[in-house]
């Protein structure tokens, strides 16, 4: 019996545009190629259960990660992709757990849904706690994340992140993952998501870092000034991780989260 590569992330992983019911692939048959969980699922032998959601949050891929863990094997693999650390989700007046980031302009989904101070709240939120502390809000999912991928590695499950700023602009075009939009020069609206010639590139590529022994795929953030010297093994963010809430002798002493996100 095969085991299962389980896959958690936004539209990139669940393949936006690239699947039956999108217009995208329904009327380009000649252009449809694999996606890349089908040519990752190849490689390690296993079977593919996708859990990605478009425009889910890192709290949704948290949650849906979670709420599986209890399904997988020994032998399994778990790929998780991070999205953007500023989407957050609300629940709507019409019971729906609505991802947003009011920053896109995303509100205009939750307009008759929720009321027009609590979207006003919401944009508050996101402007002034959000965006001005992403990088904090990173931190905070890949402590969870991270504490998730050592018990699953010890139960010998092998685990791999990918992190946001892999599918950065600058980063898509150096490594020459054509978008949906431009591989239809603008004429179909992919929201920035790879495309089908990108598919197995990005496959190969994650294959990759993972046969180097990176199975946390992070760009450094010298890519934004020097785009040639990005590597993917950058680590910074998680190194002070294995002694998180560490005891240190004294009731009200340890080692505590709001320590571990001043990495920067």
């Amino acid at each position: 019996m095969k085991n299962n590569i389980w896959f958690f992330g936004d539209s990139n992983t669940y393949g936006h545009g690239l699947r039956y019911g999108f217009d995208y692939y329904d009327k380009n048959s000649d252009l449809r190629k694999p996606h890349f969980t089908k040519l990752l699922a190849t490689h390690f032998k296993c079977n593919p259960v996708n859990f990605a959601s478009c425009g889910a949050s890192n709290e949704e891929i948290k949650f849906r990660l979670i709420n599986q863990m209890h399904k997988f094997n020994d032998n399994d693999v778990v790929f998780i992709q991070l999205t953007y650390a500023a989407r957050t989700n609300v629940f709507t007046d019409d019971g729906d757990f609505e991802s947003i980031n009011t920053s896109f302009g995303e509100e205009e989904r939750l307009k008759g849904r929720v009321s027009k101070k609590a979207i006003n709240s919401l944009k508050l939120f996101q402007e002034n706690f959000l965006n001005n502390n992403a990088s904090k809000y990173e931190s905070r999912d890949l402590i969870t994340v991270f504490g998730i991928k050592k018990e699953l590695e010890r139960r010998n499950i092998k685990v791999i992140i990918v992190n946001n700023g892999v599918l950065n602009e600058h980063i898509k075009k150096h490594m020459k993952w054509p978008t949906i939009e431009e591989e239809t020069n603008g004429k179909v609206d992919g929201y920035g998501n790879l495309g089908f010639t990108a598919q197995k590139p990005f496959a190969d590529f994650i294959i990759k870092e993972w046969r180097k022994g990176n199975s946390f795929i992070n760009p450094n953030p010298i890519f934004w000034t020097d785009i040639n010297k990005t590597t993917f093994d950058y680590n910074k963010q998680v190194a002070g991780f294995s002694k998180m809430y560490e005891f240190m002798g004294r009731k009200d002493n340890s080692t505590d989260y709001k320590d571990n996100i001043k990495y920067e």
